[in-house]
Parts: C-alpha cells; structure tokens; sequence
C-alpha cells in the first residue's frame, strides 16, 4: 500500500464518519425545523380564532394537543403573536391585550417552564412555601438560572463539535502514525 493509498483510505474512514454523524444530526435539524413551523402554523391559528371568537386557555391548550406543542411552545406562540399584532400597521388595542394577557397567565402559572426538571422541582417547592402570591421574588431567579441552562446548552453543543473534530484528527494521526510506523522504507 503506497503512501497515496493509505491517505485515500483515511480520507475514506473521515468521509464515512462524517456521513455518519450527519445521518444523526440531520434529523435532529429537521425536527426543529418541522417544530417551528408548527408553532408558526399554531400562532396564526390563534390568530385568526381571535378574530371569530376569543378562546380561553383551555381551548387554546385542547388545540395546540393537534400541533403536538408543549407549553414552552404556547408561550412562545402567544408571545410571536403579541410581537405581530404590536407591530402591524393599524393597531388593534383588543388582540394586542388578548395576546398579553395570554402570555402573562402562562408565565405566572408555569415561570420556570425550560428549565431541568430537577431544579424546576426544588423551585416550585420554594413557591409552594412561599405562596403563588409571591412569585415575583421568584423571577429574577428563574430567568437567572433559565439564561445560565441555555449558555450550558450552548457550551455543551460547541464542546460536542469540538469533540468529533478532535476525534477526526485523532484518528487520521493515528492511521499516519500507524502508516509510518508500519512501512518506514515507503516514505
């Protein structure tokens, strides 16, 4: 095997490692993709339901179950629907308090929606104890810790990214070292 073989043959393992990783993330960029236009789909719903008839939040939650939307999702419908009827041209005062008052009742209900479940556990104990009347002590802390959760997010993707490329060179050192180990003479 010449020097040009083995290279074409890493390049080769590269290749199909690569393919390999995206046959995995593909989906997960599709399933976003496919989730986003739902909630858009669902905010234009709710929408055009305003201008009908005025749903409650249940009827709103019975209808976001055939989007198959959480109440993360809810939340940021409603508020995507607040930012369009705020900034259409004519302003309906009536929609745009609609939408407001929508997003502000899921907010007191669920303020610490998007974060881990365990740290969401111990909070809504401490607002147990506190009482629901004092949620807004609460807030500061649960939008603290939701920012901090999404720079973890974010940290642990690019630690990911790094990772496989680390993984890439790793392996190509490896099979060059291994090469040049191997068949000295050769080079």
């Amino acid at each position: 095997m010449t020097l040009k073989e083995f290279m074409a043959l890493v390049l080769l393992i590269e290749v199909i490692l690569i393919g390999g990783m995206l046959v995995w993330a593909i989906p997960t960029i599709i399933d976003g993709i496919i989730k986003n236009k739902r909630r858009a789909k669902f905010g234009q719903k709710l929408s055009k339901l305003f201008d009908m008839n005025r749903l409650d939040r249940e009827q709103i939650e019975i209808l976001s179950k055939e989007e198959r939307l959480n109440s993360k999702d809810i939340q940021l419908s409603i508020r995507q629907q607040f930012k369009e009827s705020i900034s259409q041209n004519k302003v309906i005062n009536e929609k745009v308090e609609y939408f407001q008052k929508l997003y502000q009742d899921y907010e007191k209900d669920e303020p610490f929606e998007g974060l881990p479940s365990e740290i969401r556990l111990h909070l809504e104990r401490v607002r147990e104890t506190m009482g629901k009347e004092n949620d807004h002590v609460l807030q500061p802390l649960a939008s603290q810790l939701q920012d901090l959760n999404d720079v973890n997010i974010r940290k642990q993707r690019k630690m990911w990214w790094v990772s496989v490329a680390s993984l890439m060179i790793g392996i190509a050192s490896l099979a060059f070292t291994a090469y040049t180990y191997f068949l000295p003479s050769s080079i």
